[in-house]
């Protein structure tokens, strides 16, 4: 099923008349591999709609003088507009019959991520009697993974463990021998292990000792970075993927200590691990249960865990993120009902992490696993983090 065909399946489901695709100079990375795949590369530097019914050919909507670059559309109705009246005679026309479109657009701005089209845009489209609804799920179906994807994702999955692996036995054996060890070093540890097997990332892991574990975005920068001491929680997040075009991210965070944990480390350990689990939990049971849920709903499956045990204060970030592959955070449902109201369904086709974490002044902890979602329900892709790693 190509991209068209999987778009007009969705809006039958979704009993909306049509997507109407707004750009202004490529801005609509949602929409991008539709746009792509009809139009190519290059959008131009004036305003371009693509109105795509439930049923039969899309419409372009171009201006004049960009005619002749967007001449090459396939599989589309192309029409001219010039003056902002006939951009809206345009658009009546497009839009004509239809009376509940999607947009990206998102209601009180709950979804950064869906919510892309400015407000006077929804606003003149709503001025044709039009009525504007979320084009979240819409579009998600262009994040779908191929088997080739998948694939792809997996071999990086393979290698973002084996990096770990070594970073890991990196740390124990410079303790073991009485050495000193710094964030940059393991990083480098781990940035080789990439290297050699032919993976990329787009920019370097986090490596966090101690009090920097508690910052869940540090990033450890040379003569600023710490030496690890007995004592101190050791947390990893690292993530790559291959060098391949569309090739999507593995993305894996893992905790170690130095010595024997404290029981208030283990028991932010234990509750985080729980929390993770429980997230997996529910999604398999709403598949069993023939639904898809939201990413909005599994967040809050994790972090009602992480409350019941007394750290949901401590719990300051989204449950988890969609999988892309130009960056490791991508375009397709988020777990979260706490930065965002993401309630975007975590369909088949698509790749996401589950990685609760709470964070304190001295230490922080985050267990995070990569889940895949076919027709049966999700599956683990990464190896999973039973019990903290004690170094050396």
């Amino acid at each position: 099923m190509n991209e068209l065909q999987a778009v007009q399946t969705e809006l039958e489901r979704s009993g909306l008349d049509g997507w109407l695709i707004y750009d202004f100079r490529g801005a609509n990375a949602v929409a991008r591999p539709l746009l792509r795949a009809l139009l190519g590369e290059r959008l131009g530097s004036r305003r371009v709609f693509l109105a795509v019914p439930r049923q039969g050919t899309p419409v372009l909507l171009v201006h004049f003088i960009e005619a002749g670059t967007l001449s090459g559309a396939r599989g589309v109705e192309r029409r001219v507009y010039t003056s902002t009246e006939s951009l809206d005679a345009e658009l009546r026309r497009a839009l004509a019959g239809m009376k509940r479109v999607a947009m990206e657009y998102s209601p009180h701005g709950d979804n950064p991520y869906v919510g892309t089209v400015d407000a006077g845009t929804v606003e003149r489209v709503r001025a044709l009697g039009v009525e504007v609804v979320s084009s979240g799920d819409v579009a998600q179906v262009l994040q779908r993974w191929s088997e080739e994807q998948l694939d792809q994702h997996l071999r990086a999955s393979e290698v973002v463990i084996r990096a770990k692996d070594a970073a890991f036995g990196f740390i124990g054996e410079s303790l073991a021998l009485g050495h000193t060890v710094r964030e940059t070093e393991v990083q480098r540890v781990i940035l080789d292990v990439f290297e050699q097997e032919g993976c990329i990332c787009d920019h370097a892991p986090n490596v966090s000792f101690g009090a920097h574990a508690g910052d869940p975005h540090y990033s450890p920068v040379p003569g600023a970075d710490a030496q690890l001491a007995m004592g101190d929680v050791v947390l990893i997040d690292l993530w790559c993927r291959l060098p391949e075009e569309g090739a999507p991210y593995a993305d894996v965070t893992w905790m170690g200590h130095a010595g024997p944990p404290s029981e208030r480390v283990a028991k932010a350990f234990a509750a985080v691990r729980e929390a993770r689990d429980a997230a997996f939990k529910r999604v398999a049971d709403a598949y069993a249960e023939g639904r898809w849920p939201s990413g909005a709903e599994v967040d809050r499956v994790a972090r009602g865990v992480l409350e019941a045990a007394g750290f949901g204060e401590a719990f300051t970030h989204r449950t988890g993120h969609s999988l892309g592959s130009e960056s490791a955070h991508g375009l397709a449902a988020h777990l979260d009902s706490y930065e965002t109201r993401d309630e975007r369904l975590l369909r088949p086709g698509i790749g996401f992490t589950i990685e609760p974490g709470v964070y304190f002044p001295d230490f922080g902890v985050r267990c995070e696993m990569n889940v895949f979602v076919d027709e049966d329900g999700p599956r683990a892709t990464t190896d999973l983090q039973g019990d903290l790693e004690v170094l050396p």
